[in-house]
């Protein structure tokens, strides 16, 4: 009988995202690291309004897909997350400073990839893209140190937008991708899947090469 529950995950990992109004393209940053990761929630959500007429239903309209995501870490670097919250940053004195803005604006768009796992440390059993996230918060918490040995780690909470363009394979805006793991996937497919952005439009070029 094969694993059914989710038990690990890793390679927390994001791409800046980039769409060019003129030429109509998306296109993705190199990926970096951005902390080691402890766990992982996924909510999906479609908001539905039915159509009542002639005292029967006569239709369903379905809104949107939206998809939050929460990764609690260990802790964000500075630097990844003055880029990933569009904080404010200069250098004086050798020293770099972060500040945070009054607004969001200036937040950029990224992709995030991340891995699941079925009780195996090193193997995952699924392996994730979110090709348009933005990061709302990145929260922060201290106790004060005592004969414990308990310390405070961090959540990382995004939403997933729909791409600018829909992919020319599915003719569609999917919001993200997955590759599932089995007996034919090799570790030097893992490492692949996280060295950039695979998407429905490039998975076939990178893993034909």
């Amino acid at each position: 009988m094969g694993k059914k529950q989710r038990r690990g995950c890793s390679r927390l990992v994001y791409a800046p995202y980039t769409y060019d109004e003129e030429t109509k393209a998306v296109t993705f940053g190199t990926v970096k690291t951005l902390a080691p990761v402890k766990s992982v929630s996924i909510e999906v959500s479609s908001e539905s309004e039915e159509v009542w007429a002639d005292n029967v239903l006569q239709d369903t309209v379905y809104g949107g897909t939206a998809i939050n995501k929460t990764f609690g870490v260990t802790r964000v670097p500075a630097d990844v997350e003055a880029e990933l919250l569009g904080l404010s940053t200069i250098t004086a004195g050798g020293k770099t400073f972060y500040g945070t803005r009054p607004d969001g604006e200036k937040r950029p768009y990224v992709a995030i990839g991340y891995a699941l796992h079925d009780g195996e440390i090193t193997k995952p059993c699924e392996c994730y893209w979110a090709f348009k996230c933005i990061v709302n918060s990145i929260s922060k918490a201290a106790n004060t140190i005592d004969r414990g040995t308990g310390s405070e780690g961090q959540e990382v909470a995004i939403t997933v937008s729909a791409p600018d363009v829909a992919w020319t394979a599915t003719k569609d805006k999917d919001l993200d991708i997955m590759m599932p793991v089995d007996e034919t996937t090799t570790v030097e497919d893992i490492d692949t899947f996280f060295k950039q952005v695979v998407t429905y439009d490039n998975a076939n070029t990178i893993f034909s090469a």
